[in-house]
């Protein structure tokens, strides 16, 4: 049993003033799938994200500079 998720799906929804939003499927061993919205200033390393639960609940991420640049790839390390 992994506690990494399974990333299904990453999908780029383009914000304003310089902001998107990735919107991410992912699925942990023996879970149900869910979704998670992460935004931020596009290749910002050390900007402020934002991450939306399903719930629609919103929290500031502690030191998003230690994903890198802020992009999908940004996405996929928060989860591993």
């Amino acid at each position: 049993m992994s506690d990494i998720p399974t990333v299904h799906n990453i999908r780029r929804v383009t914000g304003i003033a310089g902001q998107v939003s990735y919107v991410v499927r992912v699925q942990y061993d023996g879970e149900e799938e869910m979704t998670t919205q992460f935004v931020g200033q596009l290749g910002e390393t050390g900007g402020p994200v934002v991450a939306i639960n399903p719930n629609g609940h919103q929290m500031f991420v502690t030191d998003p500079a230690r994903f890198g640049a802020f992009g999908p790839e940004w996405v996929r390390r928060f989860f591993a």
